[in-house]
């Protein structure tokens, strides 16, 4: 059997551009001031995000999509929420931003105006047999995987960032399989990815 990954290394200049224009992509959140007890807030480069609001005790309770928008503002009334601890969650193809809500028990409405946590989600370029993974923003290290729908595991290795970025092309057999699935986790967040391969 061939071996699967030919080679599984760190490289640089090759995602520069990329990562560059990835983060002209990224959306943004301005976050206003809170009037009676609605939070308002301004999204830029807001095309492609989901918007959603939850606490851990009821779940998920309002989602919105963006579907078109490039400069929005978007505001929503909470009057009806209970006191206790709620989350705004923006979500884009390339990041998670989650920001903390506040409703006291006299229905005063706060949130804080930077998240309180932001995922950088994995991009990939796939070019015949390469997969070539981008992580940006990664603080200490991530948990890399390659594994087939088999359960074949052909490669997991705990990987360190150089200045908050880690690159990495593995050169997948197609001969092995046709499918693979590529796993990011990070601080108990995991991205898969899956890569079909055509082989002729």
């Amino acid at each position: 059997m061939n071996k699967l990954l030919k080679s599984a290394f760190l490289v640089g200049s090759l995602f520069i551009s990329a990562s560059l224009m990835s983060k002209d992509r990224d959306f943004s959140l301005s976050i206003k001031t809170t009037e009676s007890k609605t939070i308002s807030f301004d999204v830029l480069n807001g095309k492609n995000i989901s918007l959603v609001i939850y606490n851990d005790a009821y779940g998920e309770l309002f989602s919105e999509k963006l579907e078109s928008e490039n400069n929005v503002t978007k505001s929503y009334d909470l009057k009806d929420l209970e006191s206790g601890t709620y989350y705004l969650v923006a979500e884009s193809d390339q990041k998670i931003e989650k920001y903390k809500i506040n409703i006291s028990y006299n229905k005063t409405v706060e949130i804080e105006k930077t998240p309180f946590s932001e995922i950088n989600k994995p991009e990939y370029t796939i070019s015949g047999n390469m997969a070539q993974l981008h992580l940006s923003g990664l603080k200490n290290s991530a948990t890399i995987s390659v594994s087939d729908f088999s359960g074949n595991v052909y490669y997991n290795a705990n990987k360190n960032a150089a200045n908050g970025e880690l690159n990495m092309t593995f050169d997948l057999d197609p001969k092995t399989s046709d499918r693979y699935i590529i796993s990011v986790e990070e601080k108990g967040n995991v991205f898969n990815k899956i890569v079909t391969l055509n082989y002729n």
